[in-house]
């Protein structure tokens, strides 16, 4: 598995960043974090096997 985090100050920039990284295999992980200063942060996770975590019964 792999771990990354998308962060942008603009909304629109943010999004377009996150469904980037939807459309070449990685998935969101939690919600989105907003700072005070207005920056968005989201984690995003990639599975090298997908399907792996199920097969063993592992819970994210």
């Amino acid at each position: 598995m792999e771990y990354s985090l998308v962060s942008a100050k603009d909304e629109k920039e943010f999004i377009g960043k996150v469904n980037e990284m939807i459309e070449v295999g990685w998935e969101t992980e939690g919600g989105v974090a907003i700072t005070s200063d207005g920056t968005f942060y989201q984690a995003m996770i990639m599975f090298e096997d997908e399907g792996d975590e199920f097969d063993q019964g592992e819970e994210l």
